[in-house]
């Protein structure tokens, strides 16, 4: 049988931490886990940034070898990337079918990589570091009308919208200057 000794003091003199103990060790995992998780979470907004920047400019390479051979950018009926993916994936319904067109970008038709591109409305779409469809904008309309808005004259605008997803509205003019616009990545 054991026994506890007591001491001068009056206290009982046995082996382990004391509740004061362990809540300060558990204070600092918590303190360390909290600092961790806040870089982390900027490291991945920084790839996420990185991705996006890079995809833009493949995308601007290509659209100016679409250019160079078509002798015109593609024109989308909204901001979302889908003109983009149907031009340079040889997919001419925009949704998944076989390319029957020139191929620009033949990573667009790989199944294995779900980061490059999305559906939206149903219709294929090339994504940001986000997850969201880049927004693209033609200088020129199907008529060969100038387009309103177009920040790059002469050809086309692609951006990102950054990492808030905001604006919602997928026709929002690339010229906004204002908080929900700010983060937009263009190149």
């Amino acid at each position: 049988m054991k026994t506890l000794q007591v001491t001068k003091t009056g206290r009982f003199n046995k082996a382990g931490f004391s509740l004061i103990e362990l809540l300060v060790v558990v204070s600092i995992i918590v303190i360390l886990a909290g600092i961790t998780i806040g870089v982390m979470a900027r490291v991945n907004v920084k790839r996420d940034i990185a991705t996006t920047s890079k995809t833009i400019g493949i995308v601007r390479t290509k659209l100016e070898d679409f250019f160079n051979e078509q002798g015109y950018y593609p024109v989308g009926q909204n901001a979302t990337s889908t003109a983009v993916y149907k031009a340079l994936s040889g997919d001419p319904t925009g949704q998944g079918a076989i390319p029957t067109g020139t191929i620009y970008w033949p990573e667009l038709n790989d199944s294995r990589n779900p980061a490059l591109v999305g559906v939206f409305q149903g219709n294929r779409v090339i994504l940001d570091g986000f997850g969201q469809s880049f927004r693209y904008r033609a200088a020129l309309d199907a008529n060969g009308n100038k387009v309103q808005n177009v920040k790059n004259d002469g050809d086309f605008d692609f951006w990102s919208v950054g990492p808030d997803g905001e604006p919602s509205d997928i026709n929002v003019s690339g010229l906004l200057n204002n908080e929900q616009t700010q983060d937009d990545i263009w190149q």
